[in-house]
């Protein structure tokens, strides 16, 4: 590894030396592991080292985020998009778990808790969707559907609320939410357009002309639209430049969905995990909106791959929300 690089880039975190060494090491370890340079590893030389950190009891997120960022700085988008695919999994059942009490009783919860298996972290893809299924099979032993799509439907990756706080200013200056919906549109197509000028990974995804044109004929994509007290969202497809090449619809459902505990099912098609699961995604969808109204909100899931539909797509509803109306 370029470990000069890397002390130049982690310089932002203001580390003690121990500290920052320590955190080289484990880029040293997994180079050690697979006997080669880290520029020269492949996303299976991840997935086997991933195993071997589960197998050691040592799969922890500081022996693996620091070799994602590495891959970052390094411009190795393909590896760096996999292993986000272990971040983006890490705490989403338990935050589940944390929810039963909000619609449901302790007892409730402690009856999930003692029934049901966590895969431990680096769990690779293609084996998540067995643990999703015994997942969802063991919530809906123990409590009621209605109960579950909300227990389901929130923000269940943590994403800090203060990560809304602009968007929320920015809708109280809007003259109205569907003024203020037009604008974010715009401003995400900006964004996207910057993250394509400059070759940036954009979240988890490569950034093309043709990903940037179809954003910027859907509103509900990276916004939304309103009509009649329902605000409609359509999720940006995980592959998107994959997506939208593709003419197979197996295939482009697979590219269309974001979520590591389903998407490989969409191919294998292993295990029967109800279309409900998507609540989940549901709750990441709705969640800035709950944050810019301050208050928790009502969502129905339209669509989603795991179902047969190409788009995920989703109608929260606003009828008890006293938000800014057009005049």
């Amino acid at each position: 590894m370029n470990i000069q690089l890397f002390k130049d880039k982690y310089q932002k975190f203001n580390l003690e030396d121990k500290k920052l060494n320590e955190n080289i090491e484990t880029i040293l370890d997994f180079e050690k592991y697979i006997d080669k340079d880290i520029a020269r590893t492949t996303i299976e030389d991840i997935k086997s080292y991933c195993k071997y950190l589960i197998d050691q009891h040592i799969n922890t997120y500081n022996n693996t985020i620091h070799i994602a960022r590495y891959y970052y700085y390094v411009d190795m988008k393909k590896e760096y998009i996999h292993m986000t695919k272990y971040f983006n999994s890490v705490g989403v059942l338990e935050n589940i778990v944390d929810r039963i009490t909000l619609y449901e009783t302790k007892e409730k919860q402690d009856e999930v808790i003692q029934d049901i298996l966590i895969p431990p972290f680096g769990t690779d893809s293609f084996d998540l969707p067995k643990y999703t299924k015994a997942f969802l099979d063991k919530l809906n032993k123990h409590l009621p559907k209605s109960s579950c799509n909300k227990i389901l439907a929130g923000n269940n990756h943590h994403v800090p609320k203060d990560s809304f706080t602009k968007e929320k200013e920015l809708y109280e200056e809007s003259v109205s939410l569907e003024a203020y919906l037009k604008d974010r549109h715009i401003r995400k197509v900006n964004e996207l357009k910057h993250y394509y000028k400059n070759n940036i990974v954009w979240f988890e995804q490569i950034i093309t002309k043709e990903a940037i044109e179809y954003v910027a004929t859907n509103q509900e994509i990276l916004s939304g639209v309103l009509k009649d007290d329902k605000l409609y969202v359509t999720k940006i497809p995980y592959e998107i430049s994959n997506y939208l090449s593709e003419r197979d619809d197996k295939l482009k459902r697979y590219y269309a969905c974001h979520c590591s505990f389903v998407r490989e099912n969409i191919l294998t098609e292993k295990e029967d995990i109800p279309k409900e699961w998507c609540y989940c995604s549901a709750g990441y969808a709705k969640y800035p909106f709950e944050v810019i109204f301050d208050q928790e909100l009502d969502v129905k899931l339209l669509k989603t791959p795991i179902d047969g539909d190409l788009v995920c797509r989703f109608e929260i509803d606003l009828s008890n929300v006293k938000y800014r109306r057009q005049t």
